[in-house]
């Protein structure tokens, strides 16, 4: 059984918590060479993010210049080699890449849609050995240091937020500027306090300490305090993944539509999971009793959620009555609601000794007049939201108390 060292695990741990376990492959498998592709990858359609660490202590030899050569060959060089290597094995048709005990397959996305991302960790590295920034020939590098990348990622802590941010830094040195910084979360807070961009910045030198002050703000503490509730979102989506995989059914076809759900539901920002857990919680009566049998929603990244509660039948039942009228108000939902996505979550009023989950991903991204009349005369029948109170809740992601 293959043991992970230190600093691969740190880092998978890191990572398997903020970009959740079902998008998360430790150390996995070549099929041509029966080898490690990289230490981490992620593989969140369309994401992609290839990660290589490499743990590196160089002994002090007196002479800076030798010293800082031998780590950018062993802590860099290799890394590039690696990253790029596992890039041309990902996209060679001819070879398959499995979970590192070989058990499943991992699932790509369409070559025309895949979006990589590239990112080397350096651990061992001393103040002075440098951490290059760019393409070095094969596509853009982003590397982090032990101290930097827990930052970076425990900030970031969503898929999309992290290669927002990776995105951001791309395109700002593709276009030929450069910011200076002594360290890489001092450059974060930059991007954090201009609005998450790098937009209309010229060449500039990180104030260093910058980390140290935005996170001793108010506004930002105030920010923390109001995620809390956020992680409401990502335990559903760890517990659903745990209730309807338990392994054997990881890549398993009838796992597909739960998988579609799960995805888009982690695809939601950190903001955006606030204000969505806060509808939920409240909706299943988790301070007060609930006030709708459903309710739909809507996340800033346009996805609509409809969100059903009521007891299923049999809990073993994964077809139940519930399930079906979960994937029915769907349906009505779309026809409500010009979107691509509808995602149904069905469960019980809120009890603290636990509770059931369905969840329905619909993929509709368009709709024909007929299926248009089909579905308002089944609203109609069934009398799902024929008479919907409209609310528009506003929350600050820097709230100043």
């Amino acid at each position: 059984m293959y043991i992970m060292n230190k600093s691969e695990k740190f880092v998978s741990t890191i990572c398997k918590k903020s970009f959740l376990s079902f998008w998360s492959f430790p150390n996995p498998i070549r099929s041509d060479n029966n080898k490690e592709l990289c230490d981490l990858l992620i593989v969140n359609d369309p994401y992609v993010i290839i990660i290589s660490v490499k743990e590196i202590d160089i002994k002090n030899s007196g002479d800076v210049e030798v010293d800082s050569k031998r780590w950018d060959r062993k802590a860099i060089e290799k890394s590039y080699k690696q990253i790029y290597g596992a890039e041309r094995a990902i996209k060679e048709p001819k070879i398959e890449i499995f979970t590192h005990d070989k058990k499943h397959k991992v699932k790509f996305p369409n070559s025309g849609d895949m979006v990589v991302y590239r990112v080397g960790i350096s651990f061992g590295r001393k103040q002075n050995f440098d951490l290059p920034l760019g393409d070095a020939g094969k596509g853009f590098l982003h590397f982090f240091d032990q101290t930097s990348f827990p930052i970076i990622v425990n900030e970031l802590d969503t898929l999309v937020d992290f290669v927002e941010y990776l995105d951001a830094k791309e395109k700002f040195y593709n276009s030929g500027k450069k910011a200076l910084f002594n360290s890489e979360e001092d450059l974060l807070a930059l991007y954090l306090h201009r609005g998450r961009t790098f937009e209309n910045l010229e060449n500039t030198m990180v104030e260093e300490y910058s980390w140290n002050k935005i996170i001793s703000k108010t506004e930002f503490e105030n920010r923390k305090e109001q995620e809390k509730e956020s992680y409401f979102w990502d335990n559903i989506i760890e517990g659903l993944f745990k209730d309807y995989s338990q392994e054997a059914l990881l890549f398993n076809n009838n796992f597909h539509d739960i998988e579609l759900g799960l995805r888009v539901m982690s695809q939601e920002t950190r903001f955006s999971r606030v204000m969505l857990s806060k509808a939920l919680i409240e909706f299943i009566g988790f301070f007060n009793e609930p006030k709708a049998k459903s309710r739909l929603v809507q996340g800033l990244s346009g996805i609509v959620y409809v969100f059903l509660l009521g007891e299923r039948e049999n809990p073993e039942d994964i077809n139940s009555k519930r399930s079906k009228e979960l994937m029915l108000r769907c349906l009505v939902a779309r026809n409500m609601i010009e979107t691509k996505w509808v995602i149904g979550i069905a469960t019980e009023k809120y009890n603290p000794a636990g509770y059931s989950f369905d969840l329905c991903g619909l993929y509709l991204p368009e709709l024909s007049e007929d299926d248009k009349k089909f579905y308002t005369k089944m609203q109609n029948e069934l009398g799902f939201f024929t008479n919907p109170n409209t609310k528009t809740v506003h929350y600050d992601e820097y709230p100043k108390q």
